[in-house]
């Protein structure tokens, strides 16, 4: 009797220790769901291509969860080439995090990847891809995590995924940012020209930027067929009712589109960014960033049908959805942007005459503006800011509000409860009150471009106030300070962060327990979404403790943002503009925790094979045939190399002449190079003849020398060649109109020529001029 009673208890204590020894996985419910990525052709909007579907929809479909739930995700690459999936603003497990190389493998060909992990937050997120350019092509898809806990009712929910669509391959889009090409300005309609500078008065400003060799300046890179709501230019919601609330949980996946946000039916009311409940605010309109989320409140008016528009910042196009019925009230239409001054540049979607960086104002005057912020030495700068004095320990970031001025920056918004996994503290719920701008339709009445037409309220950043304190209690913590420059060259397309890629400079090191305090300046004239994986991070704004957490933030051309957060969730993640080609052509970096063990199954997918990512190669080229001669034109580039080969060949006298050459850049405009060339002109014969040589059918010769991008975009060229023969040319273009360019070349052998060149499409232009070699003539160029 007393050995069965032993054996009864045994069983029992084993079972009592089983199920607390069982994995919390298994105690969850489980949301499972079956992913599988093909390549397709698609048509949308009426324009086809050649696109990347998930479940053979663009976009793939919406995953709804609960708070608690374990989510089991099974992912089937059906491509030809290895892919990937991000969950944008999903706290996760960082090898499933879904950056192949950095964090998680790459799913290859034929294969099936199941990601595992718990909903720790609720609200609006996203996924996509993060191999190459498959996000363009349409891998991505909407999320939703609901709480337990329902905390609002609304009658109806509608999920809005915003997105842009090309028919052309992204890879050569990358391509044609890379050459310079402005094909995609003439198609927005937005080609600054000289004449159209001219005729907005704009030629001050263009030549000071020329002089200080800064390109045109673009809102958007890239031209694009139709802008998608849902997979469609538009979409009718008819079943909703006047006096309905409905929740609307907006998700900007596009690639490089930012989205005005407007509601014909009146006030859109915030109640929630990046997935976390903010106190509701009322807006007519909103700037969404590219990977922000956003959930808006909407009620129907009396009668009629209402656009909910979603505008591209460009104003290239929109994407329209149309709720209820009746009699079509369409949202305001938006002036497009004033491209051609620096202040219609910097006064889209935002407000305020005047920005600070480092807490130094910088007044709006072209001179200052195009003046770059020098580069740190460093990545970050570390300072022993151990906050241990005070009362509360609260950490405020040392916050000056004074110098945060984060003007009219549109579009935040969030879902339902705050993370309370970061150790918040006590906090004077009154603190930064006196310093938020309460009623932000007084920026109306400032200066903002043409944009600002009302007395309409615009959403900016310092409506965003988080519904419970996100100030850290820095006891034990250690507080590092970082600074970001946001820098970048438009002339060859490459984005940096403190002037370096990443290939350049690749990671930061980060300790788990300490608070990152990050300052970003935009020392460019773009807007940058930057996106942080695996975190939330404080946005320091006017509401001190009650500052909103966020994933993703907008940093305004020339202007200077703050966030916080602490190191708690340890594995390698990914830091980055989420301009698609941004991030491709280097602004990213990696934080990586020091005490973090990558995983056995990681050891085949070495990081540098991501960093890599802005190193690659790209080729372009044109040949013309010309009624005198037939020319040609190659070139082979990555970040810091340039291979080039061009050639011309006379129909008449039969000349010809080749140059091959290697240049590496030495800075951003110096490139020492060495080449060769061979022809058989008389410049190049006329040296046998002199010294009574026999006078060969070609002379090749060898080259070294340097080239250097002047003010005004003229390319100076020096060099020697091996017959001890030195040579200085000067070169360049003009934009005279829309699209017609001019453009001209002298050396000091006395060849010099003219020519313009018409555009006819991105690959054809019709071309004619003068050269001293061949005279006139006029022909046909092909780009490729």
């Amino acid at each position: 009797m007393s050995i069965f009673k032993r054996h009864i208890t045994g069983i029992f204590m084993m079972a009592i220790a089983l199920s607390f020894a069982l994995p919390a996985f298994a105690q969850r419910p489980v949301k499972e769901y079956y992913l599988t990525i093909k390549d397709q052709k698609v048509t949308k909007a009426g324009h086809s291509a050649q696109a990347v579907t998930i479940n053979d929809s663009i976009p793939g479909p919406t995953l709804y969860f609960t708070e608690g739930d374990s989510a089991v995700i099974h992912i089937k690459n059906e491509m030809k080439v290895a892919s990937s999936i991000h969950w944008h603003g999903v706290l996760i497990p960082n090898y499933y995090d879904g950056v192949p190389y950095l964090s998680t493998p790459p799913i290859a060909p034929g294969k099936t990847f199941t990601v595992r992990f718990h909903l720790r937050q609720t609200g609006t997120y996203w996924y996509h891809s993060h191999s190459m350019f498959q996000e363009q092509s349409g891998l991505y898809g909407a999320i939703v995590i609901y709480p337990k806990k329902p905390v609002r009712h609304y009658d109806k929910e509608i999920v809005l995924l915003l997105s842009d669509w090309t028919t052309e391959n992204p890879k050569h889009v990358m391509n044609n940012l890379k050459r310079g090409l402005e094909w995609y300005s003439i198609k927005k309609g937005q080609a600054q020209s000289l004449n159209r500078v001219i005729a907005h008065h704009g030629f001050g400003e263009r030549f000071q930027m020329a002089w200080q060799r800064m390109p045109p300046m673009d809102i958007s890179d890239v031209y694009y067929n139709a802008f998608l709501t849902n997979g469609s230019s538009s979409l009718n919601a008819p079943d909703v009712h006047p006096g309905e609330p409905i929740r609307l949980r907006v998700i900007d996946g596009s690639s490089s589109t930012f989205f005005h946000l407007q509601f014909a039916g009146g006030k859109m009311q915030v109640i929630a960014a990046d997935g976390q409940d903010v106190k509701p605010v009322a807006v007519n309109r909103l700037l969404m960033g590219i990977a922000e989320t956003y959930d808006v409140v909407i009620t129907i008016p009396a009668s009629g049908k209402y656009e909910f528009r979603a505008t591209a910042q460009d104003g290239s196009g929109h994407t329209s959805v149309y709720l209820g019925k009746g009699a079509l009230h369409e949202a305001p239409a938006l002036p497009k942007p004033d491209v051609f001054h620096l202040e219609g540049i910097m006064m889209e979607g935002m407000a305020g005459m005047k920005m600070k960086m480092n807490g130094m104002t910088m007044d709006m005057s072209p001179k200052m503006m195009q003046r770059e912020m020098p580069y740190l030495k460093k990545d970050y700068i570390d300072r022993e800011d151990i906050n241990t004095a005070g009362t509360d320990n609260m950490y405020m970031g040392d916050m000056d509000m004074g110098n945060m001025q984060m003007g009219d920056m549109s579009g935040m918004n969030s879902d339902s409860t705050v993370n309370q996994k970061m150790d918040m503290g006590k906090a004077d719920d009154k603190t930064g009150d006196d310093k938020m701008e309460t009623g932000m339709s007084s920026m109306a009445g400032m200066k903002m471009g043409k944009l600002q037409q009302d007395d309409s309220v615009i959403f900016n950043y310092n409506m965003l106030r988080a519904l419970h304190p996100t100030a850290f209690d820095t006891t034990g913590h250690q507080v590092r300070h970082l600074t970001f420059n946001l820098t970048g060259s438009m002339w060859r397309y490459n984005w940096s962060i403190n002037g370096k890629t990443l290939s350049e400079k690749d990671s930061i090191l980060v300790h788990k327990g300490e608070i990152l305090r990050i300052t970003m300046n935009n020392a460019t004239m773009m807007y940058h979404p930057m996106h942080l994986h695996g975190h939330f991070f404080r946005l320091v704004n006017d509401n001190g403790t009650y500052s909103p957490l966020k994933h993703t933030v907008i940093v305004p051309p020339m202007r200077s943002i703050t966030i916080e957060f602490l190191a708690d969730e340890p594995g390698d993640w990914f830091f980055h503009c989420h301009i698609l080609y941004h991030m491709m052509a280097g602004m990213a970096r990696s934080f990586q925790y020091a005490d973090y063990q990558r995983p056995d199954t990681m050891k085949n997918y070495p990081m540098k094979r991501l960093f890599n990512d802005d190193n690659h190669w790209y080729f372009w080229g044109n040949g013309t045939v010309a009624s005198n001669r037939g020319e040609g034109y190659v070139s082979y580039s990555n970040r810091k190399n340039w291979i080039q080969v061009s050639g011309d060949y006379g129909w008449d006298k039969r000349e010809n002449e080749i140059t091959g050459s290697y240049e590496y850049f030495v800075g951003k405009f110096l490139r020492p190079y060495a080449g060769v060339v061979t022809s058989n002109k008389d410049e190049y014969l006329d040296y046998f003849r002199d010294n009574g040589k026999t006078v060969p059918q070609q002379d090749t010769r060898g080259l070294v020398g340097v080239r250097y991008l002047l003010p005004l975009f003229l390319n100076a060229d020096l060099r020697i060649d091996t017959r001890a023969h030195a040579r200085f040319t000067l070169s360049g273009e003009t934009w005279l109109f829309q699209r017609l360019w001019l453009t001209y070349m002298g050396n000091t052998d006395k060849e010099y020529e003219a020519n313009l060149e018409y555009m006819l499409s991105q690959y054809i232009s019709l071309s004619g001029g003068y050269s001293s070699d061949y005279r006139w003539g006029g022909g046909v160029m092909v780009r490729f």
